[in-house]
């Protein structure tokens, strides 16, 4: 039954960060439902924060939780390094893409990044993306190897984390592609952090690099020809969201056949915290 603490922990900090956003109609009767929405994920992920270190002590008996899921701030230029190696490798994976649409005749022209835009960018990176690696590639990581071991831990993680993107705005075969990517795209995530020996750092600068520099190229910066195919922009013609495209998934499938065999030659992390999560496997 050791999976009951980490479904309980959700099951009470949802309706906690829910009940609390809902506080805000006695201030504002006129706060829109979306923001409301947002104003309760923010609230719900400042109370899983307050909650990790005495998750940490008590489960995985560490008095180091940070250090534990891979955001180790001891030494500040290793720390930059990894994330800008992070941030870099994502450069060139949408450099793949890019190149590819602009020889194929696809791309019209390039135009200029309005502040606002390179302001959201950031946003993206410095929030949701930062937000979501502490949450699946780092607790969630450590708990799935824990429970499962690490090839079924990694792969659980990484199904969970495509589901948790669910979106009701697009068709069930939009949601196939899309799923499959965002499944790879956690698996490259995860091998991402195994290969730098267990910070996160790297992650959360492949994974913001993606996410903000494709904000850019989508919010006007690059201008898509009408004639592009759409499975290769995204997984349906409404959605432009290369992670579920058919080119996305060939560079996904691509990047994780290559990251096996760099973790085949470097080895393993050593996650300090959870015992007995890794064993004599490789994923």
């Amino acid at each position: 039954m050791q999976w009951l603490p980490p479904l309980t922990l959700f099951l009470f900090l949802y309706p906690a960060g829910w009940i609390i956003s809902h506080l805000f109609y006695l201030f504002n009767r006129d706060i829109s439902s979306n923001n409301l929405s947002v104003i309760g994920t923010i609230i719900t992920f400042i109370l899983f924060l307050c909650a990790l270190p005495s998750w940490g002590s008590n489960r995985w008996n560490t008095n180091n939780l940070w250090e534990s899921i891979g955001l180790d701030f001891n030494d500040k230029f290793k720390t930059l390094n990894i994330f800008l190696s992070g941030f870099i490798f994502s450069l060139f994976l949408l450099s793949i893409l890019i190149l590819f649409l602009f020889l194929c005749g696809w791309i019209d022209r390039f135009d200029n990044i309005k502040l606002i835009e390179l302001l959201n960018a950031i946003l993206l990176i410095v929030g949701i993306v930062f937000a979501e690696e502490i949450v699946f590639r780092g607790w969630l990581m450590e708990e799935m190897v824990l429970l499962f071991g690490l090839k079924r831990g990694i792969m659980i993680q990484s199904a969970i984390f495509s589901l948790a993107h669910y979106r009701s705005d697009i068709g069930l075969f939009a949601l196939i592609p899309f799923f499959i990517g965002l499944f790879l795209f956690g698996l490259v995530l995860t091998l991402r952090r195994t290969i730098d020996k267990g910070s996160l750092w790297g992650c959360i600068g492949l994974h913001g690099g993606l996410v903000g520099i494709w904000y850019l190229f989508d919010s006007g910066m690059l201008i898509f020809s009408i004639d592009t195919p759409y499975f290769l922009l995204g997984p349906s013609k409404d959605m432009v969201n290369p992670i579920g495209s058919v080119l996305g998934i060939i560079i996904l499938l691509i990047t994780i056949f290559f990251q096996r065999r760099f973790f085949a030659r470097t080895g393993r992390f050593l996650a300090s915290t959870v015992n007995a999560s890794f064993k004599e496997e490789t994923p």
